[in-house]
């Protein structure tokens, strides 16, 4: 199964005085969405920040119902992973109500893969974040998605991918790493059956090795005027 993964394209009216271009992510979108038609991809994977948070909460909606029309006009299921700036704005059941999309947390298998969608955007205490605010550095996998993670990565038979918004990579940024990373990724070691984690969130990105498994943090989408995203293959 081929997967089309990208994150953070900050989708938005704004403009800002840095390197990010959200006047340009529904375009890039739309040019991947053509080149995931080409190459046969059968799922998307977003990994969060698909909108930026505007004031006017009608034009949230707007943005929102724009910008998964496009998405949802290719006829490719994508998952998303919300995001922090994805919470400013709605909860997670307004995103699928409005939007159509699935999201994390969930698992995806194929023949001999398991894909293993997580969301950080929790307090330690396991509280969801949800509108109007919430703090982008507070990120915590809750002790219930721990447990769930471990029994899916007990299947041996399934080589398996995790994917995240917030980062597991101890080399990026530092307010960019869920706050119980270390934890996480002692599971995900100890399983012995991960073969890659992907991430978004650190708007450069990075590759890593963390005890031995492949971390690839993608690209933010929003940065610049090329374009941001992968195919797998598993």
């Amino acid at each position: 199964m081929k997967i089309g993964v990208f994150t953070d394209s900050h989708y938005c009216r704004l403009n800002f005085d840095d390197d990010r271009k959200p006047e340009l992510s529904s375009m890039k979108i739309k040019s991947m969405l053509e080149d995931f038609k080409n190459q046969g991809v059968e799922r998307i994977i977003c990994l969060g920040d698909l909108l930026h948070c505007e004031p006017d909460q009608k034009q949230n909606a707007e943005n929102l119902e724009f910008i998964s029309s496009l998405i949802n006009s290719y006829s490719i299921p994508l998952v998303l992973i919300p995001g922090n700036h994805d919470c400013e704005i709605f909860t997670a059941e307004e995103y699928s109500v409005i939007s159509g999309f699935e999201t994390a947390p969930m698992s995806i298998d194929t023949e001999n893969s398991r894909l293993i969608l997580l969301d950080a955007c929790c307090d330690d205490d396991g509280t969801v974040h949800t509108p109007p605010e919430n703090d982008w550095t507070n990120s915590y996998v809750p002790e219930s998605q721990l447990e769930w993670l471990k029994s899916e990565l007990s299947d041996a038979s399934k080589t398996c991918y995790i994917f995240t918004h917030q980062c597991l990579d101890y080399n990026v940024e530092c307010h960019h790493i869920i706050r119980n990373a270390v934890l996480i990724n002692s599971i995900i070691s100890d399983s012995g059956n991960v073969k890659h984690v992907y991430s978004g969130h650190y708007h450069p990105g990075l590759e890593s090795v963390v005890n031995s498994i492949k971390y690839t943090t993608l690209k933010a989408q929003v940065l610049g005027k090329d374009n941001s995203y992968i195919i797998l293959d598993v």
